[in-house]
């Protein structure tokens, strides 16, 4: 019997809740004037008393960090507290010289927002600021070293944790969430370039202790880890065992996660109020002034494209879901081309291949009068389908020759060809496949197709070519 058929089958509950860390955008770090460009810098070389705790040294707030936060709680539909505070989190490991982290435990900056996720609401519990611990360097690997070492030039970064309740019911749907949030993040230009946003995924089942499973960078990762989660916890119910309240880790090679701890309580963390920092205080005319300076978000865009460029909403979507691809079809549009020829080949034929090699935009060169050349190529009839996409995979993946010079080059541009002498040689030599077609095996047009298209080198366009076809073998 079938398990969705079956009565007496027990339906699994999931409940899965995501604590999002992501690295704000700003010139110095969170409480002192050091430097978040560390990329080139020798380790420990861009620290201060501040950022490593030297006693009588006193952090400072960052007004930059704040107004981004701001931004993020408004654009998640967030009520952005008029004063709040910080705290101290007290835990003891070798990457916090203070043995404390700075946060917003009582009072965050936002809360009680939510993000459409489809036609569910994924509320979102709190927003709130921290600072980045020092980053732990394993010389040999997690797990394979008898020795770490500490790099303290990101202590201090700023932080703003994202925590959503659990409100996802599959992984899927939890990297679906991820994936918006990317998007709204890179709208509003608050993400620090080169810094991955991390994940701590919590998945319970059926009302039982839930596990989190500790700073998962990407989504993918965050999907395969909630996964295995989901079936490691399905599996020890499955054999009676009770699942326990406990943090792990997901190993990316292995696909699997592993146990770290048994789970603290927020009482072990011992929360107080931070001395060395006020309370900050924000009138409803800051709140404003910054609510009224936001960018045009992902779903407002989504409207005007389909309005102003005449698109649908499907690929209005695509578009608008991605940031770097939104602005690339702005930039062409400024070029005056066409919106649909336009918008197909950067959702179908250029995403296409990106995802194959699994690339994002951003890390592709890609010049405009480059993709406007083909586009007017494509207008003009002077390309086919199969050759745009060959000029775009070289263009991205193979030379990087611009796709108007590769099908010049490799003489792929569609010319004045005799194509009813083609049609009727391919025809005249294939009798047997012609007279299938007449007995009804309509699939034989596509192999007699190919074989029209071999001969033009792929320079004429697949549907005048089926069209003829099906007329010279119906004469």
């Amino acid at each position: 019997m079938n398990e969705t058929n079956n009565p007496n089958k027990k339906m699994t509950s999931v409940m899965i809740g995501l604590e999002i860390h992501v690295y704000l955008n700003t010139k110095s770090k969170l409480f002192c004037s050091c430097s978040t460009d560390i990329i080139n810098a020798e380790p420990n070389s861009v620290t201060c008393p501040v950022c490593l705790a030297h006693p009588g040294s006193k952090p400072v707030l960052n007004a930059k960090a704040v107004e981004h936060a701001i931004k993020v709680g408004l654009a998640l539909n967030c009520k952005i507290n008029n004063n709040f505070f910080f705290s101290r989190k007290t835990y003891f490991y070798p990457d916090m010289s203070a043995n404390y982290q700075i946060t917003q435990y009582e009072v965050p900056v936002a809360e009680n927002g939510f993000i459409k996720l489809g036609e569910k609401k994924v509320r979102i519990r709190r927003a709130h600021l921290e600072l980045d611990p020092a980053a732990l360097i394993h010389p040999q690997g997690l797990g394979k070293s008898n020795y770490s070492l500490i790099d303290y030039n990101r202590s201090g970064f700023p932080l703003l944790e994202i925590v959503t309740e659990p409100d996802f019911s599959s992984p899927l749907e939890a990297r679906g969430f991820l994936n918006q949030l990317e998007t709204i993040l890179s709208y509003l230009n608050v993400l620090m370039p080169n810094m991955t946003m991390k994940a701590d995924c919590n998945i319970s089942i059926n009302g039982g202790n839930r596990v989190e499973i500790k700073n998962v960078s990407g989504f993918q990762a965050a999907e395969k880890a909630l996964a295995f989660e989901l079936a490691r916890q399905k599996q020890q119910e499955k054999v009676g065992n009770k699942i326990e309240q406990c943090t792990r880790l997901f190993n990316a090679d292995t696909g699997q996660t592993v146990e770290a701890r048994k789970k603290e309580t927020e009482e072990d963390y011992g929360y107080i109020f931070d001395p060395d920092l006020v309370k900050v205080f924000l009138n409803n005319k800051q709140i404003e002034k910054i609510r009224n300076e936001m960018p045009e978000l992902p779903q407002q865009k989504i409207q005007r494209f389909v309005s102003e460029y005449n698109l649908n909403e499907y690929e209005s979507n695509v578009l608008c879901n991605n940031f770097d691809l939104s602005k690339l079809f702005e930039e062409l549009m400024q070029k005056k081309v066409d919106a649909k020829i336009t918008s197909n080949l950067l959702t179908r034929e250029l995403l296409s291949i990106l995802n194959h090699d699994s690339l994002k935009l951003n890390q592709v060169k890609i010049k405009i009068n480059d993709l406007q050349e083909l586009i007017l190529l494509i207008k003009n009839g002077k390309v086919s389908d199969k050759n745009v996409k060959q000029s775009l995979i070289n263009y991205i993946s193979g030379d990087n020759t611009p796709p108007k010079e590769y099908l010049e080059k490799n003489g792929l541009l569609i010319k004045e060809i005799d194509l009813e002498s083609i049609i009727n040689n391919v025809l005249e030599k294939n009798n047997n496949a012609v007279l299938d077609y007449k007995k009804g095996n309509n699939k034989v047009i596509n192999f007699l197709a190919g074989l029209v298209m071999r001969e033009t080198k792929g320079s004429a366009r697949i549907e005048e070519v089926l069209e003829k076809l099906k007329q010279k073998i119906s004469e």
